[in-house]
């Protein structure tokens, strides 16, 4: 028991608010408090279209600030126009897509503002959080003098947080990435001077933390290539799923009399719908029959790129086989989830090899759902597959692949032989306890380290 022992934890989501990057800090605060730690979370309020589940909560113990927040890109954009009469911000408006970024002194003035913008933006739209967040952990330093200080982006304005904490303090620190940064799928930067200001701070924040924990090992190794001699201070430890929060909840049934594939999340950029709504236009073409006892349910944002998924599915000529639902409270979702037949996983463009590893592959494991697949990475794929789950994975952007695949999945469940595996002993190491045990450790050793250097 580690009782004399007191964390800093820095993150930008934590419940109540419903976000996936709130579950990882949040099970490592759980497992902290429950250890006898004095856990401080510095985070921030719920976003104003943020999803809020008040049964997601960690214990009592667990003391969480949250600082104000502000939105500095949205505030100076208002500010830039607050003054100009509604009418002529319209017209100002038509003519900036009429021009469409042409040639003359307008779209010169554009760019440049459009390249101030940016710097706002770096390293995320969240900077406005950081001089907040300073001033909450010092003032939680002031109460609970801290032996160890652990920050987890993104939020990347977190790790900053943790590193200008860490030298006030003089304190060790962790930073743990759960995405990569600088070379991230999920947001291109335009312009080169951000992307070196960017890899900037990542190689601040790497280069000055104690150790430095991934979420996924294709973050590890991609940061093993940048800073090679920092490698025996890098470690992969993978998220996990909370069997307390699983376990209790009954499955709801959508459908009882077809084969009911589930996906559960928002689609954007390279993770598109597109692909699989395709296949199911192919496998009602091919095969009738199998296609009618198919019920395929959408759950999250009902849109992709602007476009309502029941549109998409119409225009694909599968509005019946196709059931969107919008986003509900993480405790319905997964009652939806174990009464689906199979758990539907679409992976990010780019390299299979370094594809991230989505949250709710553990969540998959947890509930032993056969999943299918459609371009996931190597990683995601060999994880799920450990924790006992079955899987189709289909090449990537073969058509014929994934509707044969929708073929083999509605025959076996029609002969009853649709079993996920669900083995209880291989999912035991895919626990949220398992994974905050092993950063604690990591914790430990940064505790100890600095321990040695005084």
């Amino acid at each position: 028991m580690d009782h004399h022992r007191s964390v800093l934890l820095i993150s930008r989501w934590f419940p109540p608010e419903v976000s996936v990057g709130g579950d990882r800090p949040a099970g490592l605060a759980k497992h902290l408090a429950r250890s006898g730690w004095q856990v401080t979370v510095v985070s921030a309020g719920p976003a104003p279209d943020a999803a809020v589940d008040p049964g997601r909560l960690v214990p009592a113990e667990v003391e969480v600030l949250r600082p104000a927040s502000p939105d500095l890109p949205r505030l100076v954009n208002g500010l830039m126009f607050w003054r100009v009469p509604q009418e002529q911000r319209k017209r100002a408006r038509a003519r900036a897509q009429a021009e469409q970024m042409g040639p003359g002194e307008s779209s010169t003035l554009r760019r440049i503002i459009d390249w101030l913008s940016w710097w706002l933006q770096v390293p995320d739209g969240y900077t406005g959080w950081l001089l907040p967040a300073i001033r909450a952990g010092i003032g939680a330093a002031r109460r609970h003098r801290p032996d160890v200080i652990f920050s987890t982006g993104p939020v990347w304005t977190a790790h900053l947080v943790g590193l200008i904490l860490s030298r006030l303090l003089r304190r060790p620190w962790v930073a743990d990435f759960r995405d990569p940064w600088s070379d991230s799928a999920f947001r291109e930067v335009p312009y080169a001077s951000h992307r070196s200001v960017t890899r900037l701070l990542e190689r601040l924040v790497v280069l000055r933390a104690a150790r430095v924990t991934c979420a996924w090992d294709g973050i590890r190794k991609h940061l093993m290539a940048h800073y090679p001699h920092k490698g025996c201070d890098m470690g992969t430890v993978l998220n996990g799923f909370d069997p307390e929060e699983l376990d209790p909840i009954a499955p709801v049934r959508l459908d009882a009399g077809r084969c009911v594939l589930l996906h559960a999340g928002t689609f954007y950029g390279p993770r598109s719908p597109v692909l699989l709504l395709e296949a199911l236009a192919r496998l009602r073409s091919d095969c009738p029959d199998l296609a009618s006892r198919l019920h395929v349910a959408l759950l999250g944002e009902p849109t992709y790129e602007e476009e309502p998924l029941n549109e998409l599915a119409r225009r694909h000529g599968v509005p019946s086989m196709v059931h969107v639902m919008p986003r509900v409270p993480h405790r319905q979702a997964i009652a939806i989830l174990k009464g689906a037949d199979v758990a539907v996983l679409f992976g990010q463009g780019g390299d299979a090899d370094s594809r991230p590893v989505a949250a709710k592959v553990y969540e998959y494991i947890g509930m032993g759902k056969p999943i299918l697949a459609i371009g996931a990475g190597h990683e995601a794929l060999d994880i799920m597959r450990r924790g006992g789950c079955r899987v189709w994975a289909p090449l990537d952007s073969h058509l014929q692949g994934i509707a044969a695949a929708l073929r083999e999945i509605v025959e076996a469940h029609a002969s009853g032989n649709l079993i996920g595996g669900g083995n209880s002993i291989a999912r035991l190491a895919f626990t949220r306890s398992r994974m905050a045990e092993e950063l604690t450790s990591v914790i430990n050793e940064a505790i100890m380290g600095a321990r040695k250097c005084r």
